[in-house]
């Protein structure tokens, strides 16, 4: 007796309470207007459209086996075949398609152009950089061999002058020392010079040497966002869900 008592208590906890009608609507009206609002997931393998179908379908079905056939309106019934007939549709996407394709294209065309120039003066400045490089180490070496000419030049200066040779002094090394001297400067101007070219590049300015372009590609890709939306809006049946699930709880609410 004692374990019979304890299974026929089990069996009571168990068992779902029953709804009865206006309950049973205003859970069903509840389920839908969450659903109508409902948002997909933009992840591969995320909740999409046909995971909503699915769920819309189970709510229904149960709400129409417990409200019993005598219960179901023609409104309600019309209404859930609107749904049906909807979600069955192929959705049209192709002129947005081709919006999205001719503004990426577009964008790639403006960022590879500024993309290009971007390298070239890239390109330069590491040349410029090198054959700055190459002075400097030129210069050194010519100013140490110059220091050094200069010091054999001097510990020789006795045996000159009583050997007579009093020849003038060329003046070819430090004549070559100022050129290199100016040809740094110049390099190193140059090297400034192209940097703040790269950075104007940068800045989106009417100073900027592509503002007409920076201001093409933010206009270009703020149409683009608004594309990719209306496509995912469309795709998701945004505003349509939320019209025929609207339409069913209407469609239930006024079932006496």
């Amino acid at each position: 007796m004692k374990n019979q008592s304890f299974h026929q208590r089990k069996i009571r906890i168990q068992e779902t309470p029953k709804l009865d009608f206006d309950q049973l609507k205003a859970r069903t009206i509840n389920a839908l207007n969450k659903l109508g609002q409902q948002k997909f997931s933009t992840e591969p393998g995320g909740y999409s459209l046909d995971n909503w179908y699915r769920g819309v379908n189970v709510l229904l079905d149960e709400f129409e086996e417990k409200a019993g056939a005598t219960k179901l309106s023609p409104e309600y019934l019309a209404s859930r075949h609107e749904l049906n007939e909807l979600l069955s549709k192929p959705i049209p996407t192709s002129s947005i398609d081709e919006n999205i394709s001719q503004l990426n294209t577009s964008i790639s065309d403006i960022e590879s152009k500024i993309e290009a120039e971007r390298a070239e003066i890239v390109s330069g400045i590491s040349e410029l950089k090198a054959a700055h490089a190459r002075c400097s180490d030129e210069l050194e070496r010519e100013r140490r061999r110059v220091a050094g000419a200069a010091a054999v030049q001097n510990n020789n200066s006795l045996v000159s002058r009583l050997l007579g040779r009093n020849k003038a002094q060329t003046k070819e090394p430090e004549s070559r020392i100022s050129e290199l001297e100016s040809n740094l400067a110049v390099l190193s101007n140059e090297v400034i010079e192209q940097q703040k070219q790269l950075n104007m590049i940068n800045i989106r300015s009417p100073g900027s040497r592509f503002a007409e372009e920076w201001n093409q590609l933010e206009s270009m890709q703020t149409r683009l966002k608004q594309q990719e939306k209306e496509r995912s809006d469309k795709i998701q049946l945004v505003k349509e869900r939320a019209e025929a699930t609207t339409s069913i709880a209407d469609a239930i609410s006024r079932i006496l």
